[in-house]
């Protein structure tokens, strides 16, 4: 089975193209506002806004064009390289039952059903990237509207700009208020049929692991056709959600994985955000990894609280708390990459 380091690592590659992209993206808002905002002629000004502007959409064109390039060569990479040793990795038990396994190369329809995934993968990254922009929240009611990305760019660039030439708030003011608008939402890929959105780097991590979640589901159902077992022991990992805990490390039938562990839907096995896997079990000559009392004694000690700097966390609530102050470093970095690239005042980067 893939451990759950292995599996979060898989959509790395992706969400680093995208969150290069966003960056890029922001920062030549960035770029505008201060050539514009420091612009003392209106006309030159304005002149130099729609200039700048074509400019910057044509940038944002092409980096994406880079993002997309990108993607598809980390695609290719994961479902040759990754699957492949996946794949193989169930050579053992073949050889131990006496079975010979198909070749990956030799396997059609699990070749079938990979390039089926790529073209849908790559498709919903094109989705992805044809639908982004900033969903916001409107100060007067508080509710959250969706800007597509050229819209948001001359909204925020007219604003900043109007507020730093009437003298209402300084030029760092200014600044600060446009970066923490886009970096309070991030880049976003907006359904716009439902309003729904998502950041980017979520969007394409969901689409990368959905994507191999279906080859791995293959893999696995056809392995236990092979070896003719209807069995599968689901994987355990530390700090699952308490909806997942109740079922992990622990052996079951096909049907069973579908009406206990939720396999196929989105909150369940295989689903949205989740680690677990299931392989081949062998009623009477598979060994279970834990048996039901080590489940029941880890699950009792990963949710007996502990004390961390006053308060008390289990291990789920303690990943909860570290993966939201990683989103509030990632969001203090930006900030103050976007305020240096707008050569804001070191008070103003220090106060960030």
């Amino acid at each position: 089975m893939m451990s759950q380091g292995s599996l979060e690592g898989i959509p790395i590659p992706f969400e680093k193209a995208v969150s290069d992209l966003e960056m890029r993206i922001m920062e030549d808002i960035v770029r505008t506002i201060r050539v514009n905002g420091f612009s003392t002629a209106k006309s030159d000004g304005q002149i130099r806004r729609m200039v700048q502007l074509g400019e910057s959409e044509e940038s944002i064109k092409k980096w994406i064009r880079e993002a997309l390039e990108i993607t598809d060569e980390e695609l290719e990479k994961i479902f040759s390289d990754v699957v492949y040793e996946q794949y193989y990795g169930y050579k053992r038990i073949y050889d131990t039952f006496g079975i010979k396994q198909i070749p990956f190369a030799r396997n059609i329809e699990l070749q079938a059903l990979l390039a089926a995934v790529k073209v849908q993968t790559r498709a919903e990254f094109r989705n992805i990237t044809n639908s982004m922009g900033f969903a916001l929240r409107n100060p007067g009611t508080g509710s959250i509207y969706n800007s597509p990305l050229t819209e948001f760019y001359r909204d925020t660039l007219d604003g900043a700009v109007m507020d730093i030439v009437s003298g209402s708030v300084s030029y760092d003011v200014a600044l600060s208020r446009a970066i923490n608008a886009m970096t309070n939402s991030g880049l976003r890929t907006i359904y716009y049929d439902t309003g729904h959105s998502n950041r980017v780097e979520v969007a394409v991590r969901r689409a990368v692991m959905t994507g191999f979640r279906q080859v791995q589901r293959k893999i696995n159902e056809q392995v236990a056709k092979d070896l003719g077992t209807d069995y599968f022991e689901v994987s355990y990992h530390i700090g699952a959600r308490p909806e997942h805990q109740v079922w992990q490390g622990r052996v079951y039938s096909y049907e069973q994985l579908q009406s206990i562990c939720g396999l196929g839907s989105v909150t369940g096995l295989h689903g949205a955000n989740c680690y677990h896997d299931y392989n081949a079990f062998i009623p009477g000559i598979s060994v279970r990894n834990y048996t039901d009392q080590q489940l029941e004694e880890m699950m009792e000690e990963e949710n007996t609280p502990k004390q961390y700097l006053g308060k008390e966390y289990t291990a789920y609530q303690a990943l909860q708390k570290q993966r939201q102050m990683e989103r509030g470093m990632r969001k203090t970095r930006q900030d103050i990459r976007l305020l240096e690239a707008g050569e804001a005042s070191k008070d103003s980067v220090t106060v960030c």
